[in-house]
């Protein structure tokens, strides 16, 4: 297995983990107070990693790992809601895919460097 995919399948279960953390044992420092910021720095990674997997199998790999991603996070959310003391929120969605977003306009920016 190439590492691109260990570490996509690795950070799926690390967020699907966070995910599992009941409302009442969540961390109550700063950082996780600003839940939104932490949705969109985690799909960032998340996306990053799904668009340098993808990017040399696919056509379109920007629009798949936004679909990726997008079902991904709405997944994510029905699940949450399933876990004691945890809600899903459309919110959380919108951040995900703002970062899934951030990530795409970083790799082709960061692509567009590399290859001039």
């Amino acid at each position: 297995m190439k590492i691109k995919n260990f570490l996509i399948i690795f950070f799926t279960i690390l967020i699907i983990v966070g995910s599992s953390i009941p409302g009442n044992n969540m961390p109550s420092n700063y950082f996780f107070k600003s839940d939104k910021l932490l949705h969109i720095l985690e799909y960032f990674i998340f996306g990053y990693l799904l668009i340098t997997s993808l990017y040399n199998k696919s056509i379109y790999p920007f629009y798949l790992t936004l679909f990726i991603g997008v079902t991904f996070a709405l997944a994510d959310e029905i699940y949450q809601s399933t876990v004691f003391g945890r809600f899903s929120s459309f919110y959380d969605v919108i951040a995900d895919t703002i970062g899934l977003i951030l990530s795409i306009i970083f790799y082709k920016k960061i692509y567009k460097i590399i290859n001039i």
